[in-house]
């Protein structure tokens, strides 16, 4: 028996799927997706910066009187900043009980469950 691809071809070459009227339609391809009414031109500015307003490994610095090592935890500079987060997580911990008759109902999204035991394990 001989081993290949399938069987023998199938269709007319040049001519359309008939149950694939979709796929023979010539779309505009200004016209962007038929199912998402057309392709919105991006707003200046939105892409981010262009790859000449990137600074290269030869560039001078931006800050020369800055050390390189500021913000690490060794080295001079001021050190890696304070991160307030968890202060403020901490101190929602006091509205944990009037919450949580709101966390025992059945209708109570995960993502509210969730949120409730990362507050109380903060």
């Amino acid at each position: 028996m001989p081993r290949g691809r399938g069987g023998k071809r199938q269709g007319t070459p040049g001519k359309g799927y008939s149950n694939r009227t979709d796929l023979m339609n010539n779309y505009d391809p200004s016209q962007g997706s038929p199912a998402a009414g057309g392709v919105e031109a991006v707003p200046q500015g939105a892409m981010g910066p262009s790859p000449d307003d990137t600074p290269g490994l030869t560039t001078p610095s931006q800050y020369p009187d800055e050390p390189i090592t500021e913000g690490l935890p060794i080295g001079p500079g001021g050190g890696p900043q304070r991160d307030t987060r968890l202060d403020e997580t901490r101190q929602l911990r006091r509205y944990l009980p009037l919450l949580e008759v709101y966390i025992n109902r059945p209708d109570t999204p995960d993502s509210v469950r969730a949120l409730f035991r990362y507050i109380r394990g903060a």
